[in-house]
């Protein structure tokens, strides 16, 4: 089985270096991207993501309560993990409703939870709450 495709859209590029290389060590296949133009060019070059980790503020990606949708409109059904260093009460004001953040700073482990939760299929969390 080939491994899964994360794509890594962050604009601080030691961060996503770090995250690149973590996942890579944990057996994903990454692709990194610096703001929302590139994912759109990934997008049209026909790659499907598996799971994608991305910054809350990037590049391009104007209203940050607006970028999961953006990114679903990009990859349809792919699942969506969101770094941010935004407190809760302001992503609250935002207007930020993401299920799943990862709160920078975190730690490695958290990352790589972050990245197994994102991509366990949804029966399989329907069957770990009940």
């Amino acid at each position: 089985m080939p491994p899964k495709l994360i794509l890594i859209i962050e604009d601080d590029f030691r961060i996503a270096g770090l995250v690149a290389e973590v996942l890579q060590d944990a057996g994903y296949e990454t692709h990194l991207v610096n703001h929302l133009g590139a994912a759109r060019v990934f997008g049209a070059s026909g790659r499907r993501p598996d799971g994608i980790i991305s910054d809350l503020v990037v590049e391009g990606g104007g209203d940050p309560a607006r970028l999961s949708g953006e990114l679903d409109a990009i990859f349809p059904g792919v699942p969506l993990t969101l770094m941010t260093g935004v407190p809760p009460n302001r992503r609250a004001q935002l207007g930020v409703a993401h299920e799943r953040v990862l709160e920078k700073p975190f730690e490695l482990s958290m990352l790589l939870g972050a990245v197994s939760s994102m991509l366990e299929p949804p029966e399989l969390l329907e069957e770990s709450r009940a």
